[in-house]
C-alpha cells in the first residue's frame, strides 16, 4: 500500500514525542543512581556524617624565624692569570751640551754709546761696539754751588737784555720815570676803551702822582703832537676826582677854573699840551698812554 508524504503537523508530532521519550530516560537514570548511593550510605556502619569545612591554615610567612648560620669556609684560591712579557724600553733621547756661558759685564759705568752700525746681511753677524771709558765722578760738594753760580750768571744775562729791550722800547715810544714805564701806541680812543686795552696789558691810564711823572707825560703828549687821558675821573662823585682804584687823587696841575664841568659831562682829565689839566668828557678821543 502506498503511504503519501507526511504533514507538517504530523512531523511536529513526532518531533515532541521524542524528545518528552529523552528527558523521561535521563531522569529516571539519575533517579537510580541516587538511589544506589543513599542506599550505600546507609549500608556503611563506619561512615559518618559530612563534616565541617575547617579554619583557613597560617599564612607561611608567620612561621618562626630561622637561625642564623656562620659563614661557610673560603673556597680554593683561583689559579694565577698567565703573565705577559713587558714591551721594549723607549729609546734614550740624545744629551745636548751646555751652551757658551755668556762674558760677564764691566761693574763700572758705561761711556757714550758707540755710533749705531748698519746691520748686514742676515747671514753675518754684525760687530759688537766696545764699551766707552768711565766719565769722571763728580764732587758732591762743589755740585750745590756751581749750580747756583750757573744760575746767577744766567739771570744776569736775561736781565742786560731785558734792560736792552726796554731801552729800545723807551727810545721809540715809550718814557721812563723812577719804576714807572710810560708807553702809547700813538692811536686815540675813547676813555673806557682805552682804560680796557692798558688793562688787558697789565697796565692802567697813565695817572701822575708827581710832578716829575706830569713833565714826562707832557713830552710824550708833544711828541705826538695829541692830548692825552689821566687815569682818573669823577664819575662816583662830582667834583671829587680819583684813581681808578678808588682813591683821591694827590697830585694835580689843572689849568685855571679848572675843573668846572662846562658841558654837564666833563667826568674825565685831559693832559695838554703846556701840561696842565682839563676835564673834558669820556666819550671824547684822546691819545692812548698806559703806565707800567
Amino acid at each position: 500500500m502506498f503511504v503519501g508524504p507526511k504533514s507538517p503537523t504530523m512531523q511536529s508530532v513526532q518531533l515532541s514525542a521524542f524528545l518528552m521519550l529523552g528527558v523521561f530516560i535521563i531522569i529516571a537514570t539519575s533517579s537510580s543512581d541516587l538511589q544506589k548511593s543513599t542506599e550505600k550510605e546507609n549500608n556503611c556502619p563506619t561512615c559518618g556524617a559530612a563534616g565541617v569545612n575547617g579554619l583557613p591554615g597560617r599564612d607561611a610567612r608567620d612561621g618562626p624565624k630561622g637561625e642564623k648560620r656562620d659563614l661557610g669556609l673560603q673556597g680554593p684560591q683561583g689559579p694565577q692569570g698567565v703573565p705577559v712579557k713587558e714591551g721594549p724600553a723607549g729609546l734614550k733621547g740624545d744629551k745636548r751640551s751646555a751652551g757658551t756661558k755668556g762674558k760677564k759685564g764691566s761693574s763700572e759705568g758705561d761711556g757714550p754709546q758707540g755710533v749705531p752700525v748698519k746691520e748686514g746681511p742676515a747671514d753675518l753677524k754684525g760687530e759688537k761696539d766696545s764699551a766707552g771709558t768711565k766719565g769722571e765722578k763728580g764732587s758732591s760738594e762743589g755740585d750745590g754751588q756751581q749750580s747756583v753760580q750757573s744760575m746767577i750768571e744766567k739771570l744776569t744775562i736775561l736781565q742786560d737784555n731785558f734792560n736792552k729791550l726796554k731801552n729800545a722800547l723807551i727810545f721809540t715810544i715809550g718814557k721812563e720815570v723812577g719804576s714807572k714805564l710810560y708807553v702809547t701806541n700813538g692811536l686815540q680812543y675813547e676813555y673806557w676803551t682805552a682804560r680796557n686795552i692798558c688793562f688787558r696789558d697789565k697796565g692802567q691810564i697813565a695817572a701822575p702822582r708827581t710832578a716829575d711823572e706830569n713833565d714826562v707825560l707832557q713830552e710824550i703828549v708833544l711828541k705826538h703832537q695829541k692830548k692825552a687821558f689821566l687815569g682818573m675821573t669823577d664819575i662816583g662823585m662830582e667834583g671829587t676826582f680819583q684813581y681808578s682804584l678808588g682813591e683821591e687823587i694827590t697830585y694835580a696841575n689843572w689849568d685855571e677854573n679848572e675843573p668846572n664841568n662846562a658841558h654837564g659831562d666833563e667826568n674825565c682829565i685831559e693832559l695838554e699840551y703846556d701840561g696842565k689839566w682839563n676835564d673834558v668828557s669820556c666819550s671824547k678821543q684822546k691819545l692812548l698812554i698806559c703806565e707800567f
